[in-house]
């Protein structure tokens, strides 16, 4: 009976072990890799969809057709990368409490909503839509967090400008 009752005892004992800690909780990209890897590839990749190219040879349309049902599906899943990224950049520890990062955060957010809903309806003229505020959403954050060349076109506009090219 003592043997069962030391047994008993060094169990409770191994229970009341100390447990290894739980692993850290990953630690946050930083903004330039949300950047990098998610936010700019999810642009391009939406703007293959939107719009158009002038070359030497004429006009070209970006916007799948109707039926290219595989392309509007990675159009779909651009937009909705964006509008997520926005949301990812408000997050603690990577929103900045400077009056202008949410603002410009929820303005991508904003054209996401306008590229997903843009990619569901399979239309050319709200794709283009998408296109431009998700262009416009780029421009204005960039235009206060990246630095430009004293000489750069990019200062000639303020943040809430859409970009106007000069004449």
């Amino acid at each position: 009976m003592r043997s069962w009752m030391l047994a008993f005892a060094a169990l409770g004992l191994l229970g009341a072990a100390p447990q290894a800690p739980a692993a850290a909780p990953p630690r946050l990209l930083p903004v330039k890799d949300v950047m990098r890897h998610i936010v700019n590839p999810a642009a391009e990749l939406y703007w293959k969809a939107a719009g158009e190219v002038d070359d030497a040879a004429g006009e070209h349309h970006r916007v799948p057709t109707p039926e290219d049902n595989a392309r509007w599906a990675s159009t779909l899943d651009a937009a909705m990368t964006l509008q997520e990224s926005g949301n990812l950049l408000m997050m603690q520890g990577r929103a900045r409490d400077d009056g202008e990062w949410m603002k410009r955060s929820q303005q991508l957010v904003d054209a996401g909503i306008t590229a997903v809903q843009a990619a569901l309806s399979k239309d050319e003229k709200k794709t283009f839509d998408g296109g431009s505020a998700i262009y416009n959403a780029c421009f204005a954050c960039h235009a206060k967090y990246i630095p430009r060349p004293a000489n750069s076109l990019y200062k000639q506009h303020t943040p809430d400008d859409a970009f106007k090219p000069p004449m």
